[in-house]
């Protein structure tokens, strides 16, 4: 059966105030900015999975690609169980434009290109409906650089809290801000 989509809702939240609903994307944060060091963002050789244990499951890694035309793409080069078991399937090797329904790939893909023009964090909270499930999570985005100029890769780690879609819809309204 194909994946379609009935509702989907995306805002940002603000890293210090609406964070505090997810200690785990809190915790994400402070190691990415403990890893930062004098540069914008950390070495991909900079994040140690064994100080982050307790996050591998919803972790992912995307390469940053870029077209000679300055387009941007992504290539996930690891996907975490945690993600897999809510997707159903395992991303790596996928790009976010690859995602179902295709609504849902393209917020992800844009919520990556803000990441990188921006060169810092983002975080968002999603709520998504189709006619086979529903995902309501919240997200950080922490940006990789291996030359310390431009952003080469990207860390997101998915919240550990996946509630109901009504919860997610309320910080949403509260706490997001449109994205």
């Amino acid at each position: 059966m194909e994946e379609v989509l009935k509702d989907i809702r995306a805002a940002g939240l603000d890293l210090d105030s609406g964070l505090a609903l997810y200690p785990d994307l809190v915790q994400a944060l402070v190691y990415w900015r403990g890893k930062c060091c004098a540069r914008f963002a950390p070495r991909r050789e900079d994040i140690d999975p064994t100080e982050i244990t307790e996050l591998l499951p919803r972790v992912m890694l995307a390469d940053v690609l870029r077209a000679q035309g300055g387009g941007l793409d992504f290539l996930y080069r690891l996907s975490g169980t945690g993600i897999c078991d809510v997707h159903g399937y395992n991303l790596t090797s996928l790009r976010p434009r690859d995602l179902s329904p295709p609504a849902y790939g393209q917020m992800v893909y844009e919520q990556y290109c803000a990441a990188v023009e921006s060169r810092g964090p983002l975080a968002h909270v999603l709520a998504l409906q189709t006619n086979i499930k529903q995902r309501s999570y919240a997200r950080i985005i922490l940006p990789l650089s291996a030359d310390g100029e431009s952003v080469t890769m990207l860390m997101m780690v998915d919240s550990a809290k996946q509630n109901d879609l009504h919860e997610f819809l309320d910080v949403i309204r509260v706490y997001g801000k449109p994205v």
